[in-house]
C-alpha cells in the first residue's frame, strides 16, 4: 500500500538531504545498566553489527553455541543498514561457557561478554542512544536551525516507515493473511500484527497533529507517563496542564485490540472510532488474533539532544530516545530525506 506522508508538527521542512548515505552515518546502541552476577546459565554478549538484522545474528549465535534459536534472546530489534550495538543472551543450562568465536566473513563482532543468572527479556532496556549524520543538505539552513530546539522539546511519536516494510509491504501481507490468502510463519505474523497496529496509531496521531492538539490534553484522554509506558485517566486541570507542558506526561494513542480497563471517552473516543472504521479489516484481524488494547504516547521528548555542523552540507545529531521510539520520526521533522 502507499503510506501516507503523515503531517509534521512544524510543517514541511525546507531542507532536503540524506540519512544513512553510509551505514556509519547511523549509529545506535542500547542504554543498559548492567552488572553481571558472574554465575548462572546465561551468557550475555555485547555485539556490534553492520549489515545484518538482529534475528540473523541471534541465529548465528545459536549455531556457534550448538543450541536451538529459541535459546537466544535480545531486548530489541535493531536496524540492518546501520552500526548498532546491543545485548544478546544465550541460555546454556548445564554447559560451560563456550569459546565465542565469530565465524569468518561475518560483519558482526563481540565487544564484551559475561555470565549472568538472569535472562535477557524483550524490552528490557529503557533507552537507545543515537548518533546520526545528515549529509548532502540543500535548502534554508536557518529553517533547520530553528527546528532543532523545537524538536528537542518533543515531536510526534510516529512509528517509522521501516515498521511497514518496503512500500508498505507488511500491511499488504497482513491483509492477505487476514483474508486467508497467506500463511506466514510465527515471526512474520508478529511483524504483520505490529505493522497493522502501527498504521492505525499513526493515523490517529496524524489527525491530532493536523488539529494541533497532539501535545495537549483533551477531555477523555488517557495519559502516558514519560518514558515508562504506564497510563492513567485524569480530568484536565492545572496540574495536568503543567505536567504536559513540562513533558512529564503525554497524551496517548491506541495500539488496537480488545477493550481494556483504561479507555478514552468523549471526543477522543469519537476520533479513534472513526479511524478504526477506516481500517475495519485490520481491526477485525487484530481482534481475531487476541490482541488487547494498549496505549502509546503521542509525543516523545529526546534526551540530551545535541547537534553540530560538520561542513557546509552535513550536520551530526546525538540524542537518546525511549525504547520503541524511532529516530526517523525526529529526522522527518527536520529535513526531507
Amino acid at each position: 500500500m502507499q503510506l501516507a506522508d503523515w503531517p509534521r508538527a512544524q510543517g514541511l521542512p525546507t531542507v532536503s538531504g540524506l540519512l544513512k548515505a553510509r551505514p556509519e552515518d547511523f549509529v545506535v546502541e542500547e542504554v543498559f545498566d548492567l552488572e553481571f552476577s558472574d554465575d548462572g546459565e546465561f551468557d550475555w554478549l555485547w555485539i556490534e553489527k553492520c549489515g545484518d538484522n538482529t534475528e540473523y545474528v541471534a541465529r548465528q549465535l545459536a549455531r556457534v553455541a550448538g543450541v536451538q534459536p529459541r535459546a537466544v534472546t535480545y531486548s530489541g530489534q535493531k536496524d540492518r543498514h546501520a552500526v548498532t550495538r546491543q545485548w544478546f543472551c544465550v541460555h546454556l543450562p548445564g554447559k560451560n561457557k563456550p569459546e565465542w568465536v565469530v565465524p569468518e566473513n561475518e560483519s558482526w563482532k563481540i565487544l564484551r561478554q559475561g555470565r549472568h543468572r538472569q535472562k535477557l527479556r524483550l524490552g528490557s532496556h529503557r533507552y537507545n542512544r543515537f548518533i546520526l549524520r545528515l549529509t548532502d543538505l540543500k535548502g534554508d539552513f536557518a529553517d533547520l536551525e530553528a527546528r532543532l530546539p523545537i524538536a528537542g522539546q518533543g515531536f510526534p511519536n510516529y512509528f517509522g516507515e521501516q515498521r511497514f516494510g518496503h512500500g508498505g509491504g507488511n500491511i499488504d501481507a497482513c491483509r492477505q493473511w487476514f483474508a486467508g490468502d497467506l500463511s506466514p510463519g510465527r515471526f512474520d505474523r508478529g511483524m504483520y500484527l505490529s505493522a497493522a497496529r502501527s498504521l492505525i496509531f499513526n493515523t490517529v496521531l496524524a489527525a491530532r497533529v493536523n488539529a494541533e492538539n497532539w501535545q495537549r490534553g483533551l477531555d477523555g484522554d488517557v495519559f502516558s507517563l514519560r518514558d515508562s509506558g504506564s497510563v492513567f485517566l485524569a480530568e484536565i486541570d492545572a496540574d495536568i496542564v503543567q505536567r504536559l507542558s513540562e513533558g512529564d506526561i503525554h497524551p496517548s494513542g491506541p495500539l488496537y485490540g480488545s477493550a481494556s480497563k483504561v479507555a478514552v471517552s468523549g471526543a477522543v473516543a469519537q476520533l479513534e472510532e472513526k479511524v478504526f472504521g477506516e481500517f475495519a479489516d485490520l481491526c477485525a484481524g487484530l481482534l481475531k488474533n487476541n490482541l488487547r488494547m494498549e496505549r502509546r504516547a503521542l509525543r516523545t521528548v529526546p534526551k540530551d539532544l545535541q547537534w553540530q555542523q560538520i561542513d557546509k552540507q552535513s550536520i551530526e545529531l546525538a540524542f537518546s530516545l525511549p525504547r520503541g521510539c524511532f529516530a526517523t520520526a525526529l529526522v522527518r521533522e527536520l529535513i526531507h530525506y
